[in-house]
């Protein structure tokens, strides 16, 4: 069993089910919390995670990239141990700067994020800085773990925690608790803290931190190169989830929680399962990425990471748009079938933002830090425009839908154009018809809004050119050369 989980097949299936199986327990968490508090709950619920995910990117310099990246480049131990002690000293520094800065502002923070200075909810803010510095320490792990291809304890590191959350709220709901805020953040303390110590305890299994204290950090040249890369990587990372904080904070404002949670439920089955997709198919693509030099071999590797994405991405958004309304009666409860709306239109930036990911990653692993701000604000600064149009002007849940629609077309025509003017053997041609072909149907289902589109022979339709699309996708896919 250990030599197969020590193949590159079996990396890949221990990290697919770590991922996958932290998505599904994160998706039990927010049933949990519907049941347990309803839509209000799921508002505070997602908005507080949020705040915790952006102190955390901001205090790792934007999630795991930059250690999984630095690690990756380098082959030698004595070279990954040196990188490992720079980057603890750096990451744990600043963590305890961002904590300290959570706590001292819980009630500026509280007020502008969830809209009330109510004494339950800024303390609340300050349990959570204590759970945002646990998962500073377990964001750090599951980097190096990842940077190291540990695969069997990055899968467990990723699971321990979300199952710990699922089963502190669900005996909340059981026992028919009355709603507390402070309970929310006691449930965040606890997941985080465990992925941080099974994340502990599957770095001591590699070689030890103490023999890199002793041959002392990086060189000064290669410091400051991380430093720079992974400044870059935090500012592109914070801005997005800053402006999702900040999408939220005004969602809250405008509309109130039981409006912010009906958008977090078709968000949370888009958006949030996407990216925890896209993050199994990272632990393997950025490495690989990273690692190919010729040009041949990168579009190889692009490509055939594209081609999976967009296969499986149709196939998934197609079956949640057929499926939309017992999927929600299911994870949630039938007071959130307004978010069906949200969820049909969502599939469409999702399909955006997946092929936008595979060219993206191109950016990082060519170390273009200039190039990565620059899309990354640009594209945070233009989906904040649209939210806020969105909400003044129209104020609807499909409105706000269709702000992330366009924004994320427009980014992902940048980076199809910057990777086919970074190599040349990278055609447009590659991708848009097999995009057009996925999404179109989708397109009419979203525009459409009508009941017979969503049912009998359109639906059908639809359904059978979503499903021709992926094939046509998963045979592209064979027939690139690895």
């Amino acid at each position: 069993m250990r030599t197969f989980l020590a193949s590159p097949r079996g990396g890949v299936l221990a990290s697919t089910a770590g991922v996958f199986g932290s998505a599904f327990l994160w998706l039990l968490s927010f049933k949990a919390i519907a049941f347990w508090m309803g839509p209000e709950g799921v508002g505070l619920f997602s908005q507080l995670r949020q705040m915790a995910q952006a102190a955390t990117v901001g205090a790792t310099f934007g999630g795991t990239n930059s250690v999984v990246q630095g690690l990756a480049e380098r082959q030698g131990e004595a070279e990954r141990r040196q990188f490992r002690a720079t980057a603890a000293r750096l990451i744990g520094l600043s963590g305890l700067a961002v904590v300290g800065v959570i706590a001292a502002a819980a009630p500026w923070l509280s007020g502008f994020f969830l809209a009330s200075r109510a004494p339950e909810l800024v303390a609340t803010v300050r349990w959570l800085a204590f759970a945002v510095l646990l998962n500073v320490g377990g964001t750090y792990a599951l980097a190096v773990l990842n940077g190291y291809r540990s695969y069997p304890y990055l899968a467990l590191a990723q699971v321990a925690g979300p199952a710990a959350l699922v089963v502190l709220l669900a005996a909340a709901g059981w026992w028919h608790l009355p709603p507390d805020p402070l309970l929310l953040a006691a449930a965040f303390v606890l997941c985080f803290g465990v992925t941080c110590l099974v994340g502990a305890f599957g770095i001591s299994r590699l070689p030890p931190l103490a023999a890199a204290l002793r041959l002392g950090t990086l060189p000064k040249a290669q410091s400051r190169a991380f430093v720079r890369f992974a400044v870059s990587n935090l500012v592109a990372a914070l801005s997005t989830t800053v402006a999702l904080l900040l999408i939220r904070s005004w969602v809250i404002e405008a509309k109130g929680l039981a409006f912010a949670g009906l958008f977090d439920a078709g968000w949370t089955l888009t958006f949030n399962y996407t990216t925890l997709f896209l993050t199994a198919c990272s632990a393997i693509y950025l490495p690989r990425l990273t690692a190919a030099v010729r040009p041949e071999d990168r579009r190889a590797c692009m490509l055939r990471t594209a081609y999976l994405v967009l296969g499986a991405g149709i196939l998934g958004c197609h079956a949640m748009v057929l499926l939309k309304e017992p999927l929600i009666r299911l994870l949630y409860s039938p007071a959130f079938q307004a978010s069906g709306e949200v969820l049909t239109v969502l599939v469409i930036a999702v399909m955006f933002r997946g092929v936008s990911w595979v060219y993206g990653t191109l950016i990082l692993a060519t170390r273009h830090s200039r190039v990565l701000v620059v899309s990354d604000v640009a594209l945070n600064l233009l989906l904040l425009a649209s939210t806020r149009y969105a909400l003044d002007s129209f104020g609807s849940l499909a409105a706000l839908s269709w702000a992330f629609v366009v924004p994320n077309f427009l980014y992902l025509v940048f980076v199809v154009e910057y990777a086919c003017r970074h190599n040349r053997l990278m055609r447009r041609r590659d991708i848009w018809p097999f995009l057009l072909a996925g999404t179109l149907p989708l397109f009419y289902l979203a525009l459409s809004g009508s009941q017979e589109a969503h049912s009998g022979p359109a639906m059908g339709l639809s359904m059978a050119l979503g499903l021709a699309a992926a094939g046509a996708a998963l045979l592209a896919y064979k027939k690139v050369v690895p």
